[in-house]
């Protein structure tokens, strides 16, 4: 489990990196993306049935992101889950995970200053 300091649960937070952030998408998840203090948060899309699925799709998206032991202290990262990674095995959304985060540094995406939480 991520540290308290190292999770991003504000909704104010959340809403800004919703419409400031850099946004990548990869089959089914949405990552959002922009400079900040290393902070990770796991939201989901509308279109579950219930709270039984909703749940357990972040809980698949959080263990496989702590699984892989990434951390960038510089920038502040939303995973957004849609309904779809219900149908995906454990080792296709790490890999899913981590192609995500490796378009941040290969890319180098360009987050300006202005959009600092």
């Amino acid at each position: 489990m991520l540290p308290r300091e190292k999770r991003l649960s504000k909704s104010k937070d959340i809403r800004k990196l919703l419409k400031n952030g850099k946004r990548l998408i990869m089959d089914g998840i949405s990552l959002y993306v922009t400079r900040g203090r290393g902070r990770i948060g796991f939201i989901t899309a509308k279109g579950f049935k219930n709270a039984v699925s909703r749940n357990r799709a972040k809980r698949r998206v959080r263990g496989a992101f702590e699984s892989e032991d990434i951390y960038l202290d510089n920038y502040d990262l939303l995973f957004v889950i849609k309904p779809e990674v219900l149908g995906l095995d454990f080792e296709k959304i790490k890999e899913i995970i981590k192609e995500l985060v490796f378009r941040i540094r290969d890319e180098e995406i360009d987050i300006s200053f202005d959009k600092v939480l």
